[in-house]
């Protein structure tokens, strides 16, 4: 005759553990400690999504408002480095830097350290996030990781370069490095977006297929 819980109990010395709460165990059928709190991801989408959306606000705030409207007043309609897809050369860098004129390069340099540096850290961390919460696989999360962390750094660096290749127009390895940046940022925003778009869709797969349970039999 099989033991009770009690004597299992009284014969290993408590150290049977015990067992969780029967499938369909109600919540007052259950007794001490079976009933543990299942994880939960809404908390921490909740803070992803807000991360994500103030990030996206700022980094829009600066390229799409601000530098734009600079553009249009200080540098007299010359398009800024940071929507030049192709890249710039040497000519449109001394134009540029003469339709500035040490103001325009000065107020120039402090949009770059101040709201054009913020915005890519903020979209930095907050895609890391954004990754790390909804890539279960390591290699992709490795691998999407360097994407997000690519974008920032050369953002970054391509803000300091078109400073500098604008203080100094004249020299071509400065300019030359500014513009391989822009362009490399451009292709790290595309890259950024994809990455966006394939997290995205395989988390609600995810949230699909455990919402669906699992399959009959």
């Amino acid at each position: 005759m099989g033991l009770t819980r009690a004597q299992k109990a009284r014969k290993h010395g408590g150290s049977t553990a015990s067992p969780g709460p029967a499938r369909g165990t109600r919540l007052h059928e259950a007794g001490p400690g079976e009933l543990r709190p299942q994880p939960t991801r809404s908390s921490s989408g909740l803070v992803v999504g807000v991360a994500m959306s103030v990030s996206a606000v700022l980094w829009l705030y600066v390229h799409a408002l601000v530098l734009p409207q600079f553009g249009a007043a200080a540098a007299g309609g010359l398009a800024l480095p940071e929507w030049m897809v192709g890249g710039f050369g040497q000519e449109h860098a001394r134009r540029l830097a003469a339709a500035l004129g040490e103001e325009g390069l000065a107020q120039y340099e402090a949009v770059h350290r101040s709201s054009g540096l913020l915005a890519p850290l903020f979209v930095g961390l907050a895609w890391l996030l954004f990754v790390a919460v909804n890539t279960a696989s390591r290699a992709r999360r490795w691998l999407r990781s360097a994407v997000v962390l690519g974008f920032a750094a050369v953002s970054l660096a391509g803000n300091a370069a078109i400073d500098a290749a604008l203080a100094d127009p004249g020299d071509g390895t400065t300019v030359a490095t500014a513009s391989v940046l822009v362009i490399a940022r451009w292709v790290l925003l595309v890259l950024l977006l994809a990455v966006t778009v394939t997290v995205a869709v395989e988390a609600l797969r995810r949230r699909a297929r455990t919402a669906a349970g699992p399959p009959p039999g």
